[in-house]
């Protein structure tokens, strides 16, 4: 079924629509790991209420007219069967109006998808959902070199403000790069403000994710890469993350593109994990931007950092510039004598401000907190 007269559909299992969480200026930052995984378990008490909410809205909804008065959400079914409304998800795309504040939910079935998919600005408050990461795919294979750019390689990319991608798996199936050039493929491309990312995975080699520019919010979510494989001028917040390192000559997790010292960006990965395997021959970071900015904390290594850890991109300059700090990690790779000198273990007052919600002005936006 194509077309703009798409179903209101009933959900019953994921709370779909959230109220914000109230400012979080007053929030107690965690200071322990102990602290983290009880700031987390108290996450899930909230998020279970809601969803108890949303099954008392679908029983007592007796048309579907009503049910979504009651929760507010249109929902778009995709389904490669037929099944649902539209059997791609460009398809439910294409049949959201443009410049609607009404928020949207794809529900997108179990499958593989193999598209390429643009959100545009002009498409704001929609909400992807898949059936669980590890049976929900969207896939494409586009490197630099034959679609123009890395940003028009991505097999999705997000320029719409207000968006939010739940269970759900994005891969660039491009083979891995062998030294040559225009090789990145990007699986995932955000560059609108205030995106948030539950439970997904993004699949790829060199250049994985675009974290390109606005505030992001990923929680419970697979990254899995090898070189600059979370890279760009974002503002974001990782929680509860796995790293996910594929076997190469080298690599390394980030390249954050800050430019100036004026400039408010910077990655903060929080009880994170980074996985893999073989020699240590992995940077936690590239200065990719002259004034690069990226925190670890509470975060577990694997064997696989590269002693020195950082690197300045081949410009000594940047090594006054940069901000790289480690807070209570731990794990075989997470330190070494030989760290390079201008990176640093913080203090409790140097990583507080990267520690909570705060840190992307979430208390205003983020839906489901920490």
């Amino acid at each position: 079924m194509a077309g703009l007269g798409y179903t209101v559909c009933l959900l019953v299992t994921v709370a779909l629509v959230c109220s914000a969480e109230p400012a979080q200026g007053s929030q107690k930052v965690p200071e322990t790991r102990e602290e983290v995984i009880a700031s987390f378990a108290s996450w899930v008490q909230r998020v279970g209420e809601k969803h108890a909410a949303w099954e008392r809205a679908a029983k007592t909804a007796t048309t579907a007219d009503e049910f979504a008065s009651k929760v507010g959400e249109t929902v778009i079914v995709v389904d490669q069967s037929g099944a649902g409304n539209f059997k791609t998800v460009n398809e439910a795309l294409n049949s959201i109006p443009e410049h609607s504040k009404s928020p949207v939910t794809i529900k997108v079935n179990a499958g593989t998808y193999n598209e390429r998919v643009v959100i545009p600005k002009s498409k704001e408050f929609i909400t992807l959902q898949g059936a669980g990461r590890d049976v929900t795919k969207i896939t494409a294979s586009n490197a630099a070199g034959n679609s123009g750019t890395t940003y028009t390689s991505a097999t999705f990319g997000v320029s719409a403000p207000h968006f939010t991608a739940r269970n759900i798996s994005f891969e660039n199936s491009s083979p891995p790069p062998d030294g040559g050039a225009q090789q990145q493929a990007v699986a995932l491309r955000t560059t609108g403000d205030m995106n948030a990312f539950y439970g997904c995975a993004f699949y790829g080699h060199q250049d994985t994710l675009y974290d390109h520019r606005g505030r992001h919010f990923f929680k419970d979510t697979l990254i899995v890469g090898t070189v600059d494989f979370i890279f760009g001028d974002g503002k974001s917040l990782y929680k509860n993350c796995e790293l996910r390192v594929l076997p190469s000559s080298g690599g390394s997790l980030t390249a954050q593109k800050r430019l100036s010292g004026s400039e408010d960006t910077g990655y903060s990965f929080v009880n994170c994990k980074v996985t893999g395997s073989g020699p240590p021959q992995v940077y936690l970071g590239r200065a990719w931007g002259p004034y690069s900015r990226v925190i670890f904390a509470f975060t577990e290594f694997a064997n696989i950092i590269k002693p020195e850890g950082w690197y300045n991109w081949g410009d000594p300059s940047r090594e006054k510039t940069v901000f790289y700090g480690m807070y209570k990690c731990f794990g075989p790779g997470a330190s070494s004598p030989s760290r390079a000198y201008y990176s640093k273990e913080l203090t409790d007052a140097e990583a507080a401000p990267f520690l909570s919600l705060n840190y992307i002005d979430g208390g205003l936006w983020v839906k489901e907190g920490i």
